[in-house]
Formats: C-alpha cells, sequence, structure tokens
C-alpha cells in the first residue's frame, strides 16, 4: 500500500492542484478569455491524473489477486512436502506424525534431548528423504518462488534443503559408523535444525493453512522408510 502511494502522490498532487486552480479562477479571474483558459488547464489537471490513478489501483488490486493465487500455489506445494518431511522424522523419532493444532505445537517444540532419547537410526531408508529434498529444490528455485515468498520464508526453505542434506548423509552412514552414539547426537542436531526452520516457515507464513494441510497429508501419507 505503501508503495503504491508513493507511485500515485504526484497524480494527487495535480488533482488537488486542479481543484484549487479552477476555485482561485472562479473567484479572482473576471475576464472570460483568461477565466476559460485557466479553466480548462485545471480540469485537465483534474481528469487526466484522475485517470492515472484508478489505472494503478486496479493493477494493484489485479495484481494482488494473482500474488495471491501464485502464492496459494507455491505454499501449497511446499507445504505437501513439508508434511512428508514431518511424517518422515516421525518414524526417525518414534512418533506418531502430528493430525491436530496442539499435536503439531508439541512436535516443532521439541528440544535435541527429547529427540535424541526418542530417536532411532537402524537401517533407514533415505531414498524418500532425498525425493523429499529434491521436490523442494525444484519449487524454490522457480523464479516465481522468488518474486511471492519473504527472504524469512525462502532462507527457511534453503535451510532446511541443506540440513536435509547433511541428514540424508548421516543416516547413509548408521551402518559403517563405530561411534553410533555420536551418530545419533549428530542426527539430533540435523532434526533439531529441521524443526526450527519448519517453525520458521510455519510462523513467517499461513500457519492455520499448514494445519489444515497437515492434517489432510500426515492422515493419509505413510512412505515405506525403514526397510
Amino acid at each position: 500500500m505503501k508503495k503504491l502511494f508513493i507511485k500515485i502522490l504526484p497524480y494527487v498532487v495535480a488533482f488537488f492542484t486542479g481543484i484549487l486552480m479552477y476555485i482561485l479562477t472562479e473567484k479572482l479571474i473576471t475576464d472570460s478569455g483568461l477565466n476559460n483558459l485557466m479553466i480548462n488547464i485545471a480540469s485537465g489537471l483534474v481528469s487526466i491524473p484522475t485517470v492515472f490513478i484508478f489505472y494503478d489501483i486496479i493493477n494493484k488490486l489485479t495484481s494482488r489477486n494473482l500474488h495471491n493465487s501464485l502464492f496459494e500455489s507455491v505454499t501449497f506445494e511446499i507445504n505437501h512436502q513439508l508434511t512428508e518431511l514431518i511424517n518422515f522424522i516421525c518414524t526417525l523419532i518414534n512418533t506418531s506424525p502430528p493430525t491436530t493444532p496442539i499435536q503439531l505445537d508439541d512436535f516443532l517444540e521439541l528440544d535435541n534431548e527429547e529427540i535424541y532419547h526418542k530417536l532411532t537410526i537402524d537401517k533407514i531408508n533415505t531414498l524418500h528423504l532425498t525425493e523429499i529434498k529434491t521436490n523442494l529444490m525444484t519449487i524454490i528455485h522457480k523464479q516465481t518462488s522468488f518474486e511471492i515468498l519473504t527472504e524469512q520464508q525462502i532462507s527457511a526453505i534453503l535451510n532446511i534443503i541443506k540440513e536435509t542434506t547433511f541428514l540424508i548423509k548421516n543416516l547413509n552412514h548408521t551402518e559403517t559408523n563405530k561411534n553410533q552414539t555420536k551418530l545419533k547426537k549428530v542426527v539430533s542436531s540435523n532434526i533439531e535444525f529441521l524443526i526450527d526452520n519448519l517453525t520458521t516457515w510455519i510462523e513467517s507464513g499461513k500457519k492455520d493453512a499448514f494445519n489444515n494441510h497437515a492434517r489432510f497429508s500426515l492422515a493419509t501419507i505413510n512412505p515405506e522408510i525403514k526397510q
């Protein structure tokens, strides 16, 4: 709205200048020829800016509708992938996926110690996690995504993609890594960072929309993660 006001400010100034000129002309100028000339100028200063003001307002409203539609589409795609990521994490920590806003809040409030004690990292199939990461990369690197998402939202998704890469790498070394305790701590930190950025994404967008999406998706998604 502020940008729109700055854009139409010159037109607004010209509009009120035209009105003021008309009033002063009617009161102060008695010569009919000069009076007509000044009134014509005043009419131009009122009519032309009026056209541009309405054009910019209508264009802004139209663009906003398009922006909202694109935002809903992009966030729906991202939310779908993030609900699958939550499902995967819940499998790792032996917890049922959240299907209500309260359960989702409880999940997002998990700390490193809770994650560590719940975590099991035996024979994890990371193919689905790799697919989630790939899909998020495809979505976030679209030009449309950069245009309609906020810097905070883009940063959260990029952090999730980066940490998912680390998580995949660590989970793929569960059988060969001799120090399972240390590896478990590293994976716990991966998950905690993922949850932190999931929280950032949810809180920076439409939380109700994510809750509704998660309630539907998490109840129906059940990938075969463990072999």
